[in-house]
């Protein structure tokens, strides 16, 4: 066999093998996608459309009391926006309260969370909040409504619950202790702006 017989025969078994390969490998992606735990099933409810009515730019005021025991007003902006094809949902909060005319407003919260469709066909939230604080929670979403809480240990109980009704979206934050009946502790009320 002459040398350019050999190196063309060469060439084609690599392109075999390579061919080969992307085969295996584009196999392999699609079995572990197929079984992946967190993976949403094929007939899973994606976020973005259970959330629609949320998703947007808001604005508004809100007040809650601080660990002092006194009540705070604040400005609030939330961004709620679709993720990944749908499958994903996020929330960026900002709130800030003025300390004064010739002061700069002072920020009282910064917030991020990602909602997205699991396995069961239902949802997970993940938060974090900007004292560093991360909480993994399974929200319940209604027609116009978000309602998700977690056990806070020493603070007891505490819920979010928030309903948007004609472009108004009002959310609460309440907690209990033990049998007491749920306490309002957080009052939200924004507009869409976009």
């Amino acid at each position: 066999m002459t040398l350019s017989r050999r190196t063309g025969l060469w060439s084609t078994l690599r392109a075999g093998a390579a061919i080969l390969s992307l085969g295996a490998v584009t196999l392999a992606l699609a079995s572990a996608q197929a079984q992946a735990p967190g993976t949403a099933g094929p007939n899973a409810l994606k976020p973005a459309d259970a959330l629609s009515f949320m998703l947007g730019e808001w604005e508004g005021t809100g007040w809650a009391y601080g660990p002092n025991g006194q009540r705070g007003d604040f400005a609030v902006t939330e961004s709620i926006t679709a993720r990944a094809g749908g499958y994903g949902v996020t929330f960026e909060g900002h709130g800030t309260t003025s300390m004064g005319p010739d002061q700069e407003p002072m920020t009282v919260h910064d917030a991020f969370a990602l909602i997205w469709a699991d396995r069961s066909g239902g949802f997970g939230m993940r938060t974090v909040v900007m004292q560093g604080h991360t909480l993994d929670v399974v929200p319940e979403i209604g027609p116009n409504s978000i309602v998700w809480g977690f056990d806070a240990g020493p603070m007891g109980e505490m819920r979010y619950t928030s309903m948007i009704e004609d472009g108004v979206w009002h959310e609460v934050g309440e907690r209990r202790m033990g049998d007491e009946d749920w306490a309002v502790f957080l009052e939200m009320t924004l507009t869409r702006v976009e």
